[in-house]
């Protein structure tokens, strides 16, 4: 059985943690500990799971000092000489510099998540090789495409697997829950200009006089300074009384159950879990057709609407579009989400795809 020590440079419960915990719960054939900086909301999850934690990662390097990067390499090394792993597994590849001296001296093969965008040029100005990292993992097409920008990853071997979502509601108790609002509409995800909050708030402002009125629920903590200026768009835009400002939401899927739309207008976006959690509450996903990963799963699920342009005035389009949808046409959607989904997302399917990869790249010579 292959050994694979997981180094999660994070260890908060965002989209790549929760991809993990769905990998964790469907890898039989991999004996698995994880190397995490201490004492954050991952941990007492492994410990639930019952998977060996190496609290010894330091939190947040990008915002620390040289000796911190040591200290957690060395954290790495403590890691691996106490678990003896075949496969040190980055579940995201920004830890790559940190985790590549215990792979060096140790003579361990390395295989990287790629789950953001600026990370395939990160991972290029290291200049890896084939004979230390033995594969890389894109999250979606666009990400692949970004990846293949950079003529030094050209001899790294590549993969695209989507991440594992499990869903947690029923496919006919999410059509029909109690609570559920028509013209409630959320955007879930962190208030920074990427995300483009600021085109949904412009949409909100054209849409203040939609019949039945219209709330949005705005979940996510930011910067303040971009969450000032959108506030006082709302404001000047006679659109704040119908916008809800929540901040940081741990149960996100009970939320999406009491909305009939989520918006995701970000510019960029690798991949967006979210989409999954709509398809999962039974919320309809609207999303801007050059987002990258976003766009490319619900067009491929055929799961939701896109939005041509980012601007205010495409977005209102798409909204209406998406509130105006009968209890059919919305349940279409929802059940090709849901479809794609099971095809492409299950945990087992991952497990599988991603135990694979981990247990090849032992065996390869490089």
């Amino acid at each position: 059985m292959t050994r694979a020590l997981v180094i999660e440079a994070s260890g908060n419960l965002w989209g790549s943690e929760r991809a993990l915990l769905d990998l964790l719960r469907a890898v039989p054939m991999l004996e698995v500990a994880v190397c995490c900086p201490p004492q954050m909301p991952l941990n007492s999850e492994l410990e639930k799971l019952h998977v060996r934690t190496l609290p010894y990662y330091v939190y947040g390097l990008h915002e620390k000092s040289k000796r911190h990067r040591l200290q957690a390499a060395a954290g790495v090394v403590r890691a691996c000489l106490e678990f003896r792993p075949d496969v040190i597994y980055l579940n995201q590849c920004g830890c790559y510099k940190v985790a590549l001296p215990a792979a060096t001296l140790l003579d361990l093969p390395i295989v990287a998540h790629v789950r953001i965008f600026e990370d395939a040029a990160y991972l290029a100005r290291q200049s890896p090789g084939p004979r230390r990292l033995r594969g890389v993992i894109a999250i979606s097409s666009a990400v692949e495409t970004e990846i293949r920008r950079f003529q030094q990853l050209d001899s790294i071997q590549l993969h695209r697997i989507y991440d594992a979502y499990a869903p947690a509601v029923p496919a006919l108790q999410n059509l029909f829950p109690q609570g559920r609002i028509v013209n409630r509409v959320a955007c879930v995800g962190r208030l920074v200009p990427v995300k483009g909050q600021d085109v949904l708030v412009g949409a909100l402002c054209m849409l203040k006089d939609f019949e039945g009125g219209l709330e949005c629920l705005f979940v996510g903590d930011g910067e303040g300074s971009f969450v000032q200026e959108l506030r006082q768009t709302a404001l000047h835009g006679n659109a704040a009384s119908s916008i809800r400002w929540l901040g940081f939401v741990d149960d996100v899927l009970s939320l999406l159950q009491t909305c009939s739309v989520l918006v995701c207008p970000s510019h960029s976006e690798p991949l967006g879990r979210v989409i999954f959690e709509a398809w999962d509450a039974g919320a309809v996903p609207v999303a801007f057709s050059g987002s990258g990963g976003a766009a490319e799963i619900v067009a491929a699920a055929k799961g939701g609407i896109l939005y041509e342009e980012q601007t205010p005035e495409s977005l209102t389009r798409a909204l209406r579009d998406a509130l105006e949808l009968d209890q059919e046409q919305r349940a279409r959607l929802i059940r090709n989400g849901r479809s794609w989904m099971a095809r492409n997302c299950g945990p087992e399917i991952y497990g599988e795809a991603l135990s694979t990869i981990l247990t090849s790249a032992c065996r390869s010579s490089g």
